[in-house]
């Protein structure tokens, strides 16, 4: 059986082509934005799986975007495809979304048992909008 280990949600990922080790750099939790609707910098999601029985089971997993406002949408859907070891990353590149609410926006990683979805991880990520009000009292303060 395929297993969900762990995701994350960062900017950027480094892989070392000779160990193949990993770094995933500067995880993203909340953005602060002085205007809406914003893009984004290029964010990555980076998930571990891992199969009791390498070469033998296929995977099939979404990256779902839900917004404050409960609507959804499909950042990515893989096609099948088998693991061929005991562990197997996936690393998906989200290049210039568009953000145009505040609050708490859910990345949602779903894999695929047979005809249904189940989702394995939600990782949220909070964008707040600073108005320039805030940003002059952010200002005043810090210079007394």
């Amino acid at each position: 059986m395929i297993k969900h280990i762990w995701s994350i949600l960062c900017e950027r990922i480094s892989i070392d082509k000779k160990t193949n080790l990993l770094s995933y750099l500067t995880c993203v939790e909340e953005v602060t934005v002085t205007q809406l609707p914003v893009s984004s910098p290029i964010l990555a999601f980076g998930t571990l799986w891992q199969t009791d029985s390498p070469s033998q089971e296929k995977l099939i997993f979404k990256l779902i975007l839900i917004m404050p406002d409960g609507s959804e949408k499909v950042l990515f859907e893989s096609k099948d495809f088998v693991l061929e070891k005991e562990r197997h990353r996936t690393n998906v590149i989200l290049n210039g979304l568009t953000f145009d609410q505040t609050g708490t926006h859910i990345f949602k990683m779903q894999k695929k048992l047979k005809n249904e979805w189940e989702t394995v991880a939600e990782i949220p990520m909070k964008i707040i909008l600073q108005t320039e009000t805030i940003k002059s009292k952010i200002i005043h303060n810090s210079e007394n």
